[in-house]
């Protein structure tokens, strides 16, 4: 399965953080990603600095001919048309989307990693996924959404909701 996460938490030419990721999901088709399936869309503190403005993820199963690179070339731009600017790591964005998985390819190059390195640490992504196949299997750990859910501190779960 190929898995893009998307999250949110800066507006955008008048379009909230919401607005932005269920834009985001029409202009997809423009860059050959077609949209399988959706997960809800889930609001978070943002990471790591919890007093930036709350964040909103979705994760969507996708089926696209496009390469793993041709696949970040076309996110990329994506961010871009959505206002993305990078500042600093993990600074408060308008778009920011990851390819979380790629089928099971397992990649560890300067510029691109598959799956995503710090997927296994973020509730905030591994639940939207959880949306799209509870049994979804991560490549490197050889663990299920629902195992790898398990390890999260219940604290930290909570701070995550979903709400679309």
């Amino acid at each position: 399965m190929k898995i893009i996460a998307l999250g949110s938490n800066l507006p955008y030419k008048k379009k909230s953080p919401i607005e932005i990721i269920e834009s985001t999901y029409q202009t997809l088709k423009n860059y050959n990603i077609k949209i399988f399936k959706k997960s809800h869309i889930y609001q978070s503190e943002a990471y790591p600095n919890k007093s930036d403005p709350l964040f909103y993820n979705s994760a969507l199963s996708i089926e696209t001919k496009l390469k793993p690179y041709e696949l970040l070339e076309n996110i990329l731009k994506i961010e871009i048309l959505f206002g993305r600017k990078r500042k600093e790591k993990n600074s408060p964005r308008t778009l920011d989307i990851d390819i979380i998985s790629f089928d099971n390819l397992i990649l560890n190059e300067k510029n691109l990693k598959i799956p995503h390195p710090a997927l296994h640490l973020r509730p905030f992504v591994f639940l939207p996924i959880g949306d799209l196949d509870a049994n979804w299997t991560h490549p490197v750990f050889s663990k299920t959404i629902t195992q790898i859910i398990d390890k999260f501190d219940p604290n930290e779960l909570n701070k995550v909701k979903k709400i679309l």
